[in-house]
């Protein structure tokens, strides 16, 4: 993402700024930041006197304005973290500071799960030519469900191991978009792999728990194969092994699928490189929407989307009391026999 890298630069390149603001509602680059200024900016012996961590919801801004006004001690830099900066009941009051920082202080606000309100002078103070000279201003956004699999093949790619497009898949259908989760998953196999090494099918299985061969990847390929053996041998692990899908993830990711097989209908006739734009998906997966196409035609997708919409308000408890896994085989046999 080009906000790290630039941080990162800045770091590499010691020309570290005196106040670094991040927000957004991706939390995982906000805390990656944190943990990277925790371990770079002081060394160890450094940190008694100069540094502090103050959270939001347990402190003022005067507080947080007093600590970053204190002048280092052995040290020639001081840093302050503001974590949790959202629940700061006056951070408006930190624009007096912002306008007059201290050059010997680095202070890094984390506004983690929203962003700061545009309307506020404070933030277009912070965005203004004049403010950027002093504060580096970063938003994260949440990353899409359809981009999960290009972010774990970068992530997989930057820790000098291997994985395949399939397997990239894999992961991001069932561990879905909470990015500290999957890098998390990714790092139980990475302490056992060397430099070079693949990430495959059966380390995933060994080390996260997802079946090569039964799992919501292979599900929702399976339906949109209109595969109903191999469909309904998934329906059966899962119905054994909820955790490892619950009905509400079933019912998302057939979703998503079937929502791009929908695009695939009005895009189908564009050159390779634009439908897959317009699906939304990589061109290696092409194939597997043109297959599904032959399968079911626009008006039949159009009729699964409703199915998936019905079952998934049972799933959530909405028309339903009962939640139970069994409603999976009813809910299969439902959009395989769609007409």
């Amino acid at each position: 993402m080009k906000e790290v890298n630039e941080i990162l630069k800045q770091m590499k390149l010691e020309v570290i700024k005196p106040v670094y603001i991040l927000d957004g509602e991706e939390p995982y680059y906000i805390d990656y930041i944190i943990d990277l200024f925790d371990k770079n900016i002081l060394q160890d012996h450094e940190k008694d006197f100069n540094y502090k961590v103050f959270y939001g919801s347990e402190t003022s801004s005067d507080e947080v304005i007093n600590e970053c006004n204190s002048f280092p001690v052995f040290s020639s830099k001081r840093l302050v973290i503001l974590k949790e900066a959202a629940q700061l009941k006056d951070f408006d009051r930190l624009e007096s500071y912002l306008k007059n920082v201290n050059d010997t202080t680095i202070l890094l606000i984390a506004y983690k799960h929203k962003k700061l309100d545009g309307r506020s002078t404070l933030t277009k103070f912070i965005k203004s030519k004049e403010g950027s000279n002093k504060i580096q201003y970063a938003t994260f956004e949440k990353i899409k469900d359809y981009q999960i699999a290009d972010w774990i093949l970068n992530y997989v790619k930057g820790n000098n191991i291997k994985i395949n497009v399939m397997n990239a898949e894999l992961l991001a259908a069932q561990l879905g978009t909470n990015l500290q989760k999957i890098v998390n998953e990714i790092d139980k196999i990475k302490i056992n792999l060397k430099e070079g090494d693949e990430l495959s099918e059966d380390l995933i299985e060994k080390y996260i728990g997802i079946s090569k061969d039964y799992n919501i990847f292979q599900f929702a390929k399976a339906v949109l194969e209109r595969n109903s053996v191999m469909t309904f041998k998934i329906a059966n692990y899962f119905i054994a092994n909820s955790k490892d899908a619950p009905m509400v993830v079933i019912t998302a990711m057939l979703y998503n699928e079937f929502n791009k097989l929908y695009k695939y209908h009005y895009s189908k006739n564009l050159p390779q490189a634009e439908m897959a734009k317009a699906i939304g998906v990589s061109p290696y997966f092409l194939k597997d929407y043109q297959r599904a196409g032959q399968a079911y035609d626009l008006a039949q997708t159009m009729k699964v989307i409703h199915i998936i919409y019905y079952y998934n308000l049972k799933a959530v408890g909405i028309n339903i009391a009962n939640n139970n896994m069994n409603m999976l085989k009813e809910f299969s046999y439902k959009i395989l026999t769609v007409e």
